[in-house]
């Protein structure tokens, strides 16, 4: 469960930076699995920076990771948005991105 909190800090962040956009476009549970793993992967390059550059640096590596998707932060959070209606949906889509981290970290 501890891990599964680490999905959501990106969320968080994204959801903080909010430009109140509404663009409508339906992202499949497997994309916004990979998206998630990404933005895990992202924070985690950047843990033990701090201030300015950190913050800098994590929204450049969310826009490669939005851009490397075919999607942008408001699609994702909208997304994200309904699927967390949902609980059991949610845990499902948190359970892939974790597998997909599996998957990289045996590689």
């Amino acid at each position: 469960m501890k891990n599964i909190l680490f999905f959501f800090i990106p969320a968080l962040l994204l959801q903080g930076c909010g430009s109140g956009n509404t663009q409508s476009q339906d992202i499949s549970d497997d994309k916004i699995a990979r998206i998630m793993a990404d933005l895990y992967v992202a924070e985690a390059a950047t843990i033990g920076m701090t201030g300015y550059s950190r913050d800098s640096l994590i929204q450049v590596y969310y826009n490669q990771v939005f851009e490397m998707h075919g999607t942008n932060k408001v699609v994702y959070e909208n997304n994200l948005r309904l699927i967390s209606n949902d609980l059991q949906h949610l845990k499902q889509v948190v359970l892939e991105a974790q597998k997909l981290l599996e998957d990289k970290g045996g590689n």
